[in-house]
């Protein structure tokens, strides 16, 4: 058990709340059954043009089906393309060519030494190479001004490269089979102003293309917009002092590939207004390797397709990383604040509703300071502490979720889970409620909540294998869980109401803190004294010798409970180990056999706590969900996650 670490600040329901509502009412193909406070929100369907070109470069894409086709009305407001964000043939366009290796002034470009200037509106084609000089672009407010980079070469030693002064939008493209290089030495400045990347837009920012822009940002960020970064294509390698990519109101990436060294965070937006300050990632491949927060927005952070790869703070064996000065990269020097290593962090919303995500992290993997809704997609993730955590509600609704390693693996204030397959490895709880300000202390109810009402839910944890500092209910699903050797913990603990209404339930674990449903559940429970050991094979069968459900033990256990809807009163249920009968019991009612000191309930808060050893390891739960079903024809049981050996 562990002291309470919840954070104590508190959010406003800003934009990102408003996204998890929508999302979940428009994306899920299914919805199961959900607890009262899962939301609601009508959607619209979109439809995406089909070539951008037909359509003229001012009209908007709404986000190419970025949901599966379905998406809220707002959320498409702030999420939409326009057709200049995507990569467009210049070759029959009107173009101003500019060698930066002997830069001469033409039609909306003037130079100064090695400082060249974009004035106008226009497409503007930069080869050759610029040596200790800058491309500025300063044209009018309504002026998009596009760069074509063909090999290009920018290097700066006394401010950015690429600064975009002022324009509507600066978009830069990447021709197929080109290769760009922009690099800069220190942060520079224009006034009082800091240009804090080595691309610096104070407008509205897109990338598109299929060729690789290489940026070195030796001084700070890599490439930041103070109003929204879109990225729709391109090759971008990206290695900062700092931050790699930052978009103040927004960075929404649609496709291409980003790759991310990253000594601050990888990706960050920094507004907290009501419709900025989000991170969208909706197609294409981002791998990031950051001493900080991989992906770090102030309000909401969404991924609904194409594949994420986070490390953060050197992964979940990583020691904690200090101190970067305000404009000056990394520092070597430790401060009296410790960083934050999270792997994707979002203040307000995160929601995975597609694509796959893996993160390897030093403290949580995915964390939300309010809400968290996986409806979607496949999620792996080793953590130096919790899995996936939300201060206030974690909801998952679909989708493929396996922590391979974490002290905790899915904590929340309020823990739901009605649909998708789950995996959890834990050294410590794997499921855990807590956390909420109404909190009775040790042994009293709180109002924290797990529920459990559809899914596959597998979980191996050395502490409590479901932890609730208030109820904990299951309703429905399937449910295995490998629960402690040692008498300190419980395979299900709570400080409320511990029901089973429904669902395939199976546990395995210690005797000492036993924990048994009360006698208004609405299905029946059996629980047996019965010793095995690290891979033995646990069976359950009727009297009629069909087996209700089995599953391999990752560690040694000296209790047996279940429950299936096949469970009837005065019928006689049998336990076997390897295939050797280990104990029976007759059932007599909602609750036979032990019973343990499950009155005694769970312990305070338990919210956080130490980081792992590692090695926990892990894999995905099998098709058949880990555990043979009610009249199922048995077959081989799943070998669980995780150890293998008694601990």
């Amino acid at each position: 058990m562990k002291p309470n670490r919840l954070s104590t600040k508190k959010h406003t329901l800003r934009f990102a709340v408003i996204l998890s509502a929508l999302i979940l009412a428009g994306c899920a193909s299914t919805q199961s059954t959900t607890s009262s406070t899962s939301a609601s929100s009508a959607s619209s369907t979109v439809s995406p043009v089909s070539t951008f070109e037909e359509s003229g470069a001012d009209e908007t894409d709404s986000t190419g089906g970025a949901m599966n086709g379905t998406i809220g009305s707002v959320i498409e407001a702030n999420l939409s393309f326009k057709n200049k964000d995507f990569y467009i043939d210049y070759s029959t366009e009107d173009t101003v060519k500019i060698d930066l290796s002997a830069p001469k002034e033409a039609d909306g470009v003037k130079v100064s030494g090695n400082t060249v200037t974009i004035t106008e509106a226009g497409t503007y084609v930069l080869s050759g190479t610029l040596t200790d000089g800058q491309v500025i672009i300063d044209a009018g407010d309504e002026d998009d001004v596009r760069l074509v980079l063909e090999n290009a070469s920018i290097t700066c030693t006394t401010t950015a490269p690429i600064y975009a002064k002022n324009a509507d939008k600066v978009i830069i493209s990447l021709p197929e089979n080109t290769e760009s290089t922009v690099t800069d030495t220190v942060t520079g400045t224009d006034g009082n102003d800091a240009l804090t990347a080595a691309i610096f837009a104070k407008c509205d920012l897109s990338v598109n293309g299929t060729g690789t822009l290489n940026v070195n940002a030796n001084a700070n960020d890599g490439i930041t917009s103070e109003d929204k970064l879109k990225i729709t294509g391109g090759v971008l390698n990206i290695t900062s002092a700092d931050d790699g990519l930052v978009g103040k109101d927004a960075v929404l990436i649609k496709d291409g590939t980003v790759h991310i060294t990253a000594s601050g965070n990888g990706i960050k937006s920094t507004k907290s207004e009501a419709d900025k300050g989000y991170v969208y990632i909706g197609g294409g491949t981002v791998n990031i390797t950051a001493e900080q927060d991989g992906i770090q927005a102030e309000t909401s952070v969404l991924i609904s397709a194409g594949e994420v790869n986070v490390t953060a703070g050197g992964g979940a064996n990583g020691e904690q990383k200090t101190g970067n000065a305000m404009f000056g990269g990394a520092q070597s020097t430790t401060t009296d604040e410790t960083l934050s290593t999270k792997g994707i962090k979002a203040e307000a919303a995160l929601d995975i509703t597609g694509g796959t995500v893996t993160v390897d992290s030093a403290d949580d993997s995915l964390h939300s300071n309010d809400s968290m809704t996986v409806s979607g997609g496949g999620i792996t993730v080793k953590s130096g502490d919790d899995g996936l955590h939300a201060d206030n509600t974690l909801t998952i609704e679909d989708g493929t979720i396996v922590v391979e390693e974490s002290c905790e693996g899915l904590e929340a204030i309020d823990l739901i889970i009605n649909g998708g397959a789950i995996d959890v490895t834990a050294s410590d709880d794997g499921l855990n409620a807590a956390g909420s300000s109404v909190d009775g202390g040790f042994g009293t109810a709180g109002a924290d909540t797990l529920t459990v009402n559809g899914g596959t839910l597998t979980v191996n944890a050395s502490g409590d294998g479901l932890d609730s500092n208030g109820a904990l209910t299951i309703n429905g699903g399937t449910v295995y869980v490998s629960g402690p050797t040692g008498d300190g913990n419980g395979t299900f603990d709570c400080d409320g109401v511990f029901t089973i209404n429904g669902g395939v339930v199976l546990g395995t674990g210690s005797s000492g803190m036993l924990k048994t449903p009360t006698t208004d559940s609405k299905q029946n429970t059996i629980s047996v004294s019965c010793t095995g050991s690290a891979g033995d094979t646990v069976e359950v069968k009727g009297a009629d010798g069909n087996t209700l459900v089995s599953a391999v033990a990752p560690k040694n256990f000296t209790n047996v409970m279940f429950s299936t809807p096949d469970i009837t009163e005065g019928e006689t249920y049998t336990v076997y180990v390897n295939g050797t009968e280990a104990a029976s019991e007759t059932c007599s009612g909602v609750v036979s056999g032990a019973t343990g000191m499950g009155s005694f309930g769970g312990g305070p808060g338990n919210m956080g706590g130490q980081a792992p050893n590692g090695g926990m390891g892990g894999q995905m739960p099998s098709g058949d969900s880990g555990i043979t079903p009610p009249n199922g024809n048995g077959g081989t049981p799943p070998q669980m996650p995780g150890n293998t050996s008694d601990t």
